[in-house]
């Protein structure tokens, strides 16, 4: 009898330890993911000895190299609440992808309170609560009480933050702000240039009843893919993974019951604002342009350590509307090169947003594309190496 992909399941684990294997649990460490690769791949060489004839001996075999590629849909954590440390699955691919987990577990402050003085309609004053540390809030939402009738209509992005306690927004609001403000609750995970290197993950993946344990898994490719559903075609958020690492062991075991967590928020209904401009389009795609490498060693059974971060270069990918010069001039902004912040969110209430921010990018040249029934335009916006350069932030 065959076996049957849909019977697939992927378990994940931290791994604070190289080389030690941390079995994931196959009934609490157990996600949801789609579009499966386990690529198994022999390493050879050539045997160049002579044989006395034409015929060659064949390649030495070497070692296997072992990649692991999955999606895995972007939606908040189940709960109502800010999950524990470490709790959130995909959190833990994040992490591994050098994301630090900021948990903001209560509000701040615990009820809205008034915003400064001076507001415009870039930046606002937090008030007596909010703490005077620099960049303590960037990549983060906060909620002004003004800006919108509905919980994620409130909700902004703080682009920047400054020991005097103002807050640069990624938007450009109708009005100055008045009111009440509030930092919601909030799980998010931010990009860290620390030199601290994240700890690799133990995964297990069943095929059917046949279990593969892999060690030293690094991350070695990440998209966070933001499509647009639209009236006439729908598409999900997503984060594509690639991992690299090591085969532990394989085994004969059950495929174990993967939990549902329900629907995945839609693109829609939401923000996507670029250099202080909402503007429309299809899609939204920051590569994090992950490298991964063994260093050789042999003292180790296949001759290498395991696999290591060694670079990141981010890029963003944006397929928009084009707009007439007056409206948003792309051309203009890449012949500046200043940086701009770029935010997307999404979904209704508390435990149903998503928000996905890059504080600062500078674009690239754009071409205009008329194939099409509207004229779009492609193109990149490079992100520099900044702190909190990208954030995936789940308010509640």
């Amino acid at each position: 009898m065959g076996l049957k992909a849909n019977k697939t399941a992927l378990a994940l684990a931290q791994q604070p330890i190289i080389d030690t294997f941390v079995q994931p649990s196959a009934s609490t460490e157990v996600m949801p993911v789609s579009n499966v690769n386990l690529n198994i791949q022999g390493v050879t060489v050539q045997n160049e000895e002579y044989t006395g004839s034409i015929h060659r001996n064949g390649n030495e075999v070497i070692g296997k190299n072992v990649t692991l590629s999955f999606n895995v849909y972007l939606r908040p954590p189940a709960g109502g609440a800010v999950p524990g440390a470490n709790a959130f699955l995909p959190g833990r691919i994040l992490q591994a992808a050098k994301f630090t987990e900021n948990r903001v577990s209560t509000a701040i402050p615990a009820a809205p309170e008034a915003i400064g003085a001076n507001p415009t309609t870039s930046a606002v004053t937090l008030g007596a609560t909010a703490a005077a540390t620099a960049s303590l809030y960037k990549g983060l939402l906060v909620s002004l009480a003004s800006i919108g009738a509905t919980y994620a209509q409130r909700l902004t992005a703080i682009r920047s933050y400054t020991a005097g306690k103002l807050a640069t927004l990624m938007e450009t609001l109708a009005a100055a702000p008045t009111g009440n403000y509030q930092i919601v609750p909030q799980l998010a995970y931010q990009r860290s240039i620390s030199e601290t290197d994240p700890d690799p993950l133990s995964q297990s993946i069943w095929l059917d009843g046949l279990r593969f344990d892999l060690v030293n898994m690094r991350v070695s490719g990440l998209r966070i893919n933001l499509p647009v559903s639209t009236r006439q075609q729908g598409a999900l958020p997503m984060l594509e993974v690639t991992m690299t690492g090591t085969i532990q062991a394989t085994a004969d075991e059950a495929t174990p019951a993967i939990p549902a967590l329900g629907a995945v928020p839609k693109f829609r209904d939401g923000d996507l604002w670029i250099a202080g401009k909402a503007v429309g389009g299809s899609s939204l795609i920051i590569d994090l342009g992950l490298r991964t490498a063994a260093p050789p060693n042999p003292n180790k059974p296949d001759g290498s350590d395991a696999e290591e971060l060694v670079e990141s270069r981010t890029t963003i990918t944006a397929d928009l509307q084009k707009y007439r010069k007056a409206v948003f001039d792309t051309m203009a902004l890449a012949d500046a090169q200043a940086q701009h912040a770029v935010w997307a969110q999404y979904g209704y209430g508390p435990g149903a947003v998503v928000s996905v921010n890059v504080p600062d990018a500078r674009f690239n040249y754009r071409s205009p594309n008329i194939g099409q029934d509207h004229v779009t335009e492609a193109g990149d916006l490079f992100v520099d190496a900044f702190d909190r350069n990208v954030s995936i932030v789940f308010p509640f």
